[in-house]
């Protein structure tokens, strides 16, 4: 536990211990802790996190997507922060010959430092997903990923219960905690996998705006649970393997510049558990050009979701021709709410998707 030179200090950095491993750790039995994933609020931003089979399920040649978080500011008994970079980007391996499916590629890179332990997380993945043509509207998809992550601490932050010098009533750094804990980072490998439905129905025209999509999927991370630990001497903890159970859809609103997104997902590692609701409406400003480049399009996407017991998240995006820009912010709604002091988390988050018509997903059996 963390202690500081007075009563009210050591109470307010109690309580941030407590939140600590609440939100980063989650509950284990007999002491132990399991660690979680990261993830973030704009989940149609971040589809390889996800799920890997989404690799290649876009309509374009390449996706490049840059995310980044920041949350929970000053939480921390030195005001730390905890902060989340992520960078993912597909594209399909194109051959004239399949005309049955597509095999595609998958890249995700992320950092993640955390409190005042600066407990750091990076990890790479590479994922090869395989899509199936059902018909014109549908088709499947399934997907293998491997990674590689690398975890660190910072040793000299840490305060210990044996450090805690009851004659002069506060932390003395000169006392040894007689933990083993060791500066040295730690690493290990990730597997996980995925499945997915896709159902496309093409508008008629651009006016018309009667486009019907719809993904369902199942997603499998950490398959092999990788044990870790910053013990010398061992004490290994388990990552749980991660659940997710999603959907989303798009819904244009016949004869009008309006498309309806909802989506929903479910989430369940070790004991811990996340429900995600919400929806985007997106205002067509400009119609893009069907088949040639020379008008741009515009449009802006106003919504919101509910991670339940947990934030409310208002968000908005905007696309111009190849790009997007969308930002989020997670208002806590649950008991987090007295440690954070009112501070949710800003996500902004960039996207880009090279436009090849002829040979996206929707138009590969035309």
């Amino acid at each position: 536990m963390f202690y500081s030179s007075k009563l009210n200090a050591f109470k307010k950095a109690l309580s941030c211990y407590f939140i600590y491993l609440a939100v980063f750790f989650g509950q284990g039995s007999a002491g132990i802790c399991y660690s979680q994933d990261i993830h973030f609020s704009q989940s149609h931003m971040t589809p390889l996190l996800l799920n890997p089979s989404l690799a290649g399920v876009f309509d374009g040649s390449f996706r490049g997507i840059f995310n980044y978080k920041n949350q929970w500011q000053g939480m921390g008994a030195s005001g730390a922060t905890f902060n989340t970079g992520f960078f993912s980007c597909d594209t399909r391996l194109e051959k004239s010959k399949w005309q049955k499916g597509y095999l595609a590629l998958g890249f995700t890179a992320f950092k993640d430092v955390a409190g005042d332990l600066k407990l750091g997380t990076t990890q790479l993945n590479i994922s090869l997903s395989g899509t199936v043509f059902i018909n014109k509207e549908q088709s499947i998809a399934g997907s293998i990923q491997g990674g590689y992550v690398q975890k660190s601490i910072s040793v000299a932050a840490m305060q210990w219960e044996n450090q805690y010098d009851t004659g002069l009533g506060a932390y003395n750094s000169g006392l040894l905690s007689n933990e083993a804990i060791s500066p040295s980072p730690i690493s290990f490998a990730a597997f996980s996998s995925g499945f997915s439905w896709r159902f496309n129905k093409l508008q008629t025209s651009v006016s018309e705006n009667n486009q019907l999509e719809a993904i369902v999927g199942l997603a499998a991370f950490n398959i092999n649970t990788p044990k870790q630990s910053f013990y010398s001497s061992g004490n290994f903890e388990e990552q749980y393997t991660k659940i997710i159970i999603h959907g989303e859809s798009r819904i244009g609103i016949k004869n009008t510049n309006l498309t309806v997104s909802p989506s929903a997902y479910l989430l369940k590692q070790g004991p811990s558990y996340e429900i995600n609701i919400g929806s985007l409406v997106r205002w067509a400003l400009k119609n893009e050009s069907t088949y040639t480049s020379n008008v741009k399009g515009l449009a802006l996407s106003l919504g919101a979701n509910y991670r339940m017991k947990d934030a409310f998240i208002p968000m908005a995006m905007l696309e111009y021709s190849l790009y997007a820009i969308g930002i989020s912010y997670d208002v806590n709604t649950s008991s987090l709410f007295q440690g954070t002091t009112g501070k949710g988390g800003i996500e902004i988050s960039l996207r880009l998707i090279t436009s090849n018509i002829k040979n996206s997903p929707r138009r590969l059996l035309d």
